[in-house]
């Protein structure tokens, strides 16, 4: 299956910048950058180690003054 993804211009020129030849893809630059960054099951372990971590809360009543 293939799907679309829009990138800035400046993701772009960093994924092509690690073109290694010129006949490489850049899904496989994408897929060899994201094997080195491990398993996905890797990075989200580490993504949020601390359980005291503060969540942000948008739109919420307190944000927002009644004049």
């Amino acid at each position: 299956m293939s799907r679309t993804i829009t990138v800035s211009n400046d993701v772009y020129a960093a994924i092509v910048a690690r073109r290694l030849s010129k006949e490489e893809t850049e899904s496989a630059i994408l897929s060899r950058i994201l094997v080195r960054a491990g398993s996905a099951r890797e990075v989200h372990a580490n993504a949020h180690q601390d359980t005291d971590d503060a969540h942000l809360i948008l739109d919420s009543d307190m944000d927002h003054i009644a004049e």
